[in-house]
């Protein structure tokens, strides 16, 4: 039963985008808020788009997007030289309690998906990575492969990896 509510839980945050997501002159007006020039808010939106077709949800500003009623998805800020602020952005992310964190970096840098309710989350990362456990003392996390069998559970929060390899994941239950 709960491996069918995980399931059904990651098929709902498969497609594209709603029509909640923010106006364009809204994205533009964070992506300034944010210090990000015209070339920079326009190559964080385009990975914007690419997350939102391959994990669906709804864009919820310049740099987040809503995955169903349970994770974020905060894309680090890109920079002018093309690389991402992953020192100042993400790698300042904190993973709250009663939250599961994936980073798409080592170190808990670059893209992160903060999951906050019990769900089957895809991950879409390939290579190394890493992530956080810091739901109530004892929650393990299962880490699922492209079958949605469980390969791993983690020892329980908290716990964390700081180089984890993504490569073999596929989705991730938070719970």
């Amino acid at each position: 039963m709960a491996a069918m509510v995980g399931l059904s839980a990651t098929l709902t945050m498969s497609g594209t985008a709603t029509a909640e997501s923010v106006s364009e002159d809204a994205i533009a007006s964070q992506a300034r808020a944010l210090g990000l020039n015209a070339a920079e808010t326009k190559t964080l939106q385009s990975r914007v788009d690419s997350y939102l077709v391959g994990l669906g949800g709804t864009q919820i500003s310049a740099n987040r997007i809503r995955l169903g009623e349970g994770a974020v998805l905060t894309l680090a800020l890109p920079t002018a030289t093309g690389g991402d602020r992953h020192p100042s952005s993400a790698a300042s992310y904190t993973c709250n309690y009663k939250h599961f964190c994936a980073y798409s970096g080592t170190y808990f840098t670059g893209d992160v998906i903060d999951m906050f309710t019990c769900a089957a989350y895809k991950i879409p990362w390939f290579g190394d990575g890493s992530w956080i456990n810091h739901q109530t003392t004892g929650t393990q996390a299962g880490f699922r492969d492209d079958e949605f069998v469980v390969r791993w559970v983690d020892p329980g929060a908290y716990f964390q990896d700081e180089i984890a390899d993504w490569t073999w994941v596929h989705y991730v239950t938070n719970c």
